[in-house]
């Protein structure tokens, strides 16, 4: 970005502080990482207030601040606004607004996989067009506009990720980015306990067309049991006054526009809507890679790149771009996927682990949370699932002891957190390792509980 203070205040309503030319060029929320011709934003969290750090910032560099009102009176280069955390939005909403037509806007959400779908439509869009995208967990109130104001002049397209916890959020983001397309991946229960129902979960994921214009395309799961029911989307849709969309469905089924056939494990066949067949060969593993690229292939053709472009793209597109990672041990490997968990993802986990070769694998299962009324019964459906998948069980937290319960391989333990579980499951490991075993293990829970103590133990106790 390049803006004036003037600008901000223009985007923001503020007012500016001093009568100096001040152009700035990033921005940051943290006092000790100041760039070069930086906006220092002076945010009120749950555990600090920014407006303590703004002589800091200033002290490393900052050639302004964007403050609240009555709370600051030191330097002069600062812009005073009501609220900063909404200021920004009103910051990334001003730039893309100067940026109009020009700029090609993504946005993808869902239940599970939105941020490897994400990845994957940044690498297929950023070979054609030079691209930003939405870094880390960046895809919340502050986390979206801290990427917009990334955006430079050369850049020709943009792909979000649009997280929420709960109505009204998607809806916030969608009216910052007014997004060209926009993907949906699933729609699962995450987030049950807060929105009680799997239709408010669809009400509040369809909120990212809020945003978008008649003729924009709304990219979705053929195969979810929500998304698939095109009539409740479009009542939906027609209630938010999101006319006009149009929609483009991948998935397995008959009636998508995109479908997958001839699956063997993230190698299929794309039948696109014009009836051609290509090879579609994936580096990252598992049956949810599939879904997670066709979604990529719909977008790359809907802003006009070949469908032969998108699948030599995709065949590169490597472990490294995405949460799940597999880490090669001395006895085997670990499948190191603790950012998150969900039904569904770990649904998806266990399927990886179950198509990789290894003698004996393990299953180290966190709690899964936010599931409200479903939550006994998707932690037993989840333990049945490793039931088929695993000889080995180590279930970790409170609720997991519902996998416990169920799974019935050939050895289990329940622990009550992921400390416990790592000081358990070395020697076990160490155990079958002195037999020449191969070992797989899947590593796994709701962010919480902290499965990555133990991913973390297993790689730095045996590389």
């Amino acid at each position: 970005m390049k803006l004036t203070l003037e600008k901000i205040a223009e985007f923001t309503g503020g007012t500016v502080r001093t009568k100096r030319e001040i152009t700035v060029k990033s921005a940051s929320l943290d006092s000790r990482r100041i760039g070069n011709e930086c906006l220092f934003i002076a945010l009120k969290g749950e555990n600090t207030d920014g407006h303590c750090y703004i002589d800091q910032a200033f002290a490393a560099g900052a050639a302004a601040a964007l403050v609240e009102k009555g709370r600051y009176t030191g330097a002069d280069a600062i812009v005073e606004v009501e609220n900063t955390a909404v200021a920004m939005g009103g910051i990334a909403a001003g730039i893309l607004r100067e940026r109009g037509d020009s700029l090609i806007k993504i946005a993808v959400t869902g239940s599970v996989g939105k941020t490897s779908t994400k990845d994957m439509i940044a690498s297929v869009v950023g070979g054609h067009f030079i691209t930003l995208k939405s870094e880390l967990n960046h895809n919340n109130e502050l986390g979206l506009p801290l990427t917009v104001m990334k955006l430079e002049e050369e850049h020709e397209a943009l792909v979000t990720e649009m997280g929420m916890r709960g109505l009204g959020q998607i809806e916030y983001l969608s009216e910052i980015v007014h997004p060209d397309i926009a993907v949906i991946t699933n729609i699962g229960i995450s987030h049950l306990e807060t929105l009680g129902s799997r239709k408010n979960i669809l009400r509040a994921k369809l909120e990212i067309c809020k945003g978008m214009k008649p003729g924009a395309k709304l990219i979705l799961n053929g195969d979810n049991d929500m998304l698939s029911d095109e009539v409740l989307v479009r009542n939906i849709l027609n209630e938010y006054g999101a006319d006009g969309i149009e929609i483009i469905y991948f998935g397995t089924e008959e009636n998508s526009d995109y479908r997958a056939e001839n699956i063997h494990g993230s190698n299929y066949e794309l039948l696109t809507p014009a009836g051609r067949r290509f090879d579609v060969r994936l580096q990252v593993p598992g049956v949810h890679n599939v879904y997670n690229s066709m979604a990529a292939v719909c977008a790359a053709n809907a802003v006009g790149i070949s469908t032969e472009e998108a699948v030599d793209t995709l065949s590169v597109f490597g472990e490294e771009a995405s949460r799940q990672k597999i880490v090669e041990m001395p006895w085997g490997f670990i499948i190191d996927d603790t950012y998150n968990a969900g039904p569904e993802s770990m649904a998806a986990s266990l399927s990886v682990l179950r198509d990789m070769q290894a003698d004996l694998k393990v299953a180290a299962l966190g709690d899964m949370l936010e599931l409200g009324t479903l939550s006994d019964v998707s932690h037993r459906n989840v333990g049945s699932l490793a039931s088929e998948v695993a000889n080995v069980l180590l279930a970790v937290g409170p609720q997991s002891v519902i996998y416990y319960d169920t799974f019935a391989g050939q050895r289990k333990m329940h622990v009550p957190d992921s400390v416990e579980g790592a000081r358990i499951l070395l020697p076990i490991i160490r155990e079958y390792a002195q037999k020449g075993l191969k070992i797989g293990v899947l590593v796994k829970g709701s962010n919480a509980i902290r499965m990555n103590v133990i991913s973390e133990a297993l790689i730095n106790n045996f590389t």
